[in-house]
C-alpha cells in the first residue's frame, strides 16, 4: 500500500454518491500484449515561480523568514513520487535574472535579501526561492531538474547574443557543471560558487529548456498557427543555436528541449537544427476562460445548462477519438509537434478553465473536483500518447502556489492553514503511485457514449464521448487498470476478464478516488479535501472480476502478478 497521503485519506468501506441513480455494464478485457512504453517522466510537475493574478507559486510556500518550505510541503510532494521537476517559469523566465535567484559573495543569506524582478506583466516575482532550494528538493525528491532559461535577452536583443547565451550558459555551469569542469570563458566561477553556497555536487539537471512561448516575447510575429517571416525566424534559430552550442559544452549529455508552440517553427526546425534538439516542447490547457457557451451557432445562456450537461462538456478532454470516444491529443499543434521528427515534451498542461459569463447563479459549476476529472482525461491521452512512441516526459502546471485553481499542492503564505493537495494534484498523484511501465492492449464492449453538442471556449462539440475510458499497465509485479467513469449519473457495472495473466492469487484491491463537485470536502478530513479515495478488496473467480465503478470517479484496479 502506498505511504503518506494515500494512507492517511484512505476511508475503507461503504460510501455513498448522492448523484448515481442507475447501473449500465461494460465489458473489459485486458490482454498480456504489450503495446508500448510509458515513461515515468510522464508524472513530472512544473514548480513555476509566476507573479500575475496573485499568485506566487513556491515563493508562498516557504516558512516565514526562511528559505525553507513549510513543514508537510515536501511530505505532500514525496506522496507524489514527483521523477522531474520543471523551473522557473513560465512566461517570467524571459524577465528573470538568474542571479538573483542565488546568494553572491557578500550577500547575507537573509530572507528577502535576494533582489526581486518585474514579470512579463510588471508584475514582482520574488527571489527567495531558487536554484539551490529547487536543487536540493529535487535532490530530496529523488527527482531529475528541468531548467527553463532566459530566452528573451537574446531574441529581444537586450543582450548581444554571445553575452546573452554565456550569462544563461553560466545558469547551467553553476547548477549542474563539476568542480574543476573544463568552461569556456570564466564559467569556471559558477561551479565554485555553489560550492560556496554549500553544496560541491552538481544538481541533478538533466534537461534544458530554450523559449517558454514565444508568442509573448513577439506577439502578433511569433505566432502559435500561421506564418512567420523569414528573418524572425532565422533570427529564433540563430539565437537557439547559439544556446545549444554553449550548453552542450557546459553539459554534453544534458537534453535539450526547444519551443514548439509555434507551428512555423517547428516545421522547419528539424532542417535548421538538426539533432542538436532532443525534445520539441508542447503546451496543453483546456477550456481558459468561457465567455459564451454556444449549441451550433446559437449562443446559449450559460444558467439555461443543467449540471449534468456542464459535467458532460467539462469531462471531455483533452479530445476524443471520433470511433472509440476515448482521450486523445488531436489538436493541430500537437499533430505539428509530432510532425517534427522530435519526441515531444508537454512541459505545460492540465485543465485549466474558468467561467467569464454573466450569471444569476456566479457559482454553478465552479468545481475543483471536475478539474481533477479533468486531469484523470489527460493522464489518459498523455499514457495513449507515450505508448504510441511520441510523447517522452510531462510535467504539469502547476505544483505548489497559493491562488490559482491548477495548483496541485495549495498552501497559505501566512500559514493560515496546513498545506494539502487540491484536486489536480491529488488525481496525477493517484495515477503517479499506481501504473507500469509496460501499457497493455484493453478491449471493451458495452461502453456507451454520450453526445457533447457545446463548444466552450477551446472545449468542442463532440458526437461520442465515451462513459468509461479504460488504461491498463504493469510492473514486473503487478497489474493496474486505470478506470474513468465521465457519467454524469451513471454507476458502471464492469466485468473485467485477466484470462490472459498467471496471476499471483485471486485478490484483487479496487481504489476509488471520488469527490463532491460543490466543492466540500467529502471525507471530513483536515485539512481539507476535495477528493479521497476508497478502497475494498475483490474476489477474482476464474480470471473475472466484478467491479462496480461509481458515476463521476476515477478508480484504479491493482493485481500481484
Amino acid at each position: 500500500m502506498p505511504q503518506g497521503m494515500y494512507r492517511s485519506i484512505l476511508i475503507t468501506g461503504l460510501f455513498l454518491f448522492a448523484c448515481a441513480t442507475e447501473e449500465t455494464g461494460v465489458s473489459v478485457s485486458v490482454k498480456n500484449e504489450v503495446i508500448g512504453q510509458i515513461p515515468v517522466e510522464l508524472f513530472g510537475h512544473f514548480l513555476e515561480k509566476p507573479s500575475w493574478h496573485g499568485e506566487q507559486g513556491p515563493e508562498a510556500a516557504l516558512q516565514p523568514n526562511s528559505y525553507e518550505l513549510q513543514a508537510g510541503v515536501v511530505a505532500l510532494m514525496q506522496d507524489m513520487h514527483i521523477p522531474l521537476l520543471r523551473f522557473p517559469g513560465g512566461s517570467d523566465v524571459d524577465y528573470m535574472d538568474w542571479t538573483t535567484m542565488i546568494d553572491t559573495p557578500g550577500k547575507l543569506k537573509i530572507k528577502g535579501n535576494r533582489p526581486a524582478v518585474a514579470g512579463h506583466k510588471g508584475d514582482v516575482v520574488g527571489a527567495n526561492f531558487g536554484y539551490d532550494e529547487a536543487g536540493k528538493l529535487a535532490e530530496e525528491l529523488g527527482a531529475s531538474l528541468m531548467l527553463v532559461v532566459n530566452f528573451g535577452d537574446a531574441y529581444k536583443e537586450r543582450k548581444p547574443l554571445q553575452e546573452a547565451a554565456m550569462h544563461e550558459a553560466g545558469l547551467l555551469a553553476y547548477c549542474a557543471a563539476p568542480l574543476g569542469a573544463d568552461l569556456p570563458g570564466d564559467l569556471e566561477k559558477w561551479p565554485e560558487l555553489r560550492a560556496e553556497n554549500g553544496h560541491p555536487e552538481p544538481y541533478p539537471v538533466k534537461y534544458v529548456q530554450i523559449a517558454n512561448e514565444p508568442f509573448w516575447l513577439d506577439r502578433g510575429v511569433l505566432k502559435i498557427r500561421g506564418d512567420i517571416p523569414d528573418e524572425k525566424e532565422a533570427h529564433f534559430m540563430t539565437c537557439a543555436e547559439a544556446y545549444i552550442d554553449l550548453f552542450k559544452q557546459v553539459l554534453p549529455g544534458v537534453k535539450i528541449i526547444l519551443d514548439g508552440n509555434c507551428e512555423d517553427l517547428v516545421d522547419d526546425m528539424k532542417d535548421r537544427l538538426g539533432n542538436k534538439v532532443d525534445l520539441v516542447a508542447y503546451h496543453r490547457y483546456y477550456p481558459w476562460a468561457i465567455r459564451e457557451v454556444k449549441k451550433g451557432e446559437e449562443i446559449i445562456s450559460r444558467d439555461s445548462l443543467t449540471e449534468e450537461e456542464i459535467w458532460n462538456a467539462w469531462a471531455a478532454v483533452p479530445n476524443l477519438d471520433d470511433e472509440t470516444g476515448l482521450s486523445v491529443f488531436d489538436d493541430p499543434l500537437y499533430q505539428s509537434a509530432v510532425a517534427s521528427g522530435y519526441p515531444v515534451a508537454l512541459t505545460e498542461w492540465n485543465w485549466n478553465g474558468w467561467w467569464n459569463t454573466d450569471s444569476v447563479d456566479p457559482d454553478n459549476l465552479g468545481s475543483m473536483y471536475i478539474k481533477g476529472i479533468g486531469v484523470a482525461g489527460f493522464l489518459h491521452a498523455m499514457i495513449r500518447a507515450a505508448a504510441d512512441g511520441h510523447l517522452a516526459l510531462a510535467t504539469q502546471s502547476m505544483l505548489v502556489g497559493n491562488s490559482w485553481g491548477i495548483t496541485g499542492i495549495r498552501v497559505s503564505p501566512r500559514v493560515e492553514f496546513d498545506p494539502h493537495l487540491l484536486p489536480t494534484g491529488q488525481v496525477t498523484a493517484f495515477y503517479a503511485n499506481h501504473h507500469g511501465g509496460d501499457m497493455l492492449k484493453v478491449e471493451l464492449a458495452g461502453n456507451e457514449g454520450y453526445e457533447q453538442p457545446y463548444k466552450m471556449n477551446d472545449l468542442k462539440p463532440e458526437k461520442n464521448v465515451a462513459q468509461l475510458d479504460v488504461i491498463a499497465t504493469k510492473s514486473k509485479e503487478r497489474l493496474f487498470v486505470n478506470i474513468l467513469n465521465r457519467s454524469y449519473s451513471k454507476d458502471l457495472a464492469i466485468s473485467l476478464d485477466l484470462s490472459g495473466f498467471l496471476l499471483k492469487n485471486n485478490q484483487a484491491v479496487h481504489k476509488t478516488l471520488y469527490g463532491n463537485i460543490d466543492n466540500e470536502d467529502p471525507c471530513s478530513t483536515q485539512p481539507l479535501r476535495y477528493a479521497c479515495i476508497n478502497e475494498k478488496e475483490l474476489q477474482i473467480v476464474d480470471d473475472q472480476v466484478a467491479i462496480t465503478q461509481p458515476a463521476r470517479t476515477v478508480g484504479i484496479l491493482e493485481i500481484q502478478l
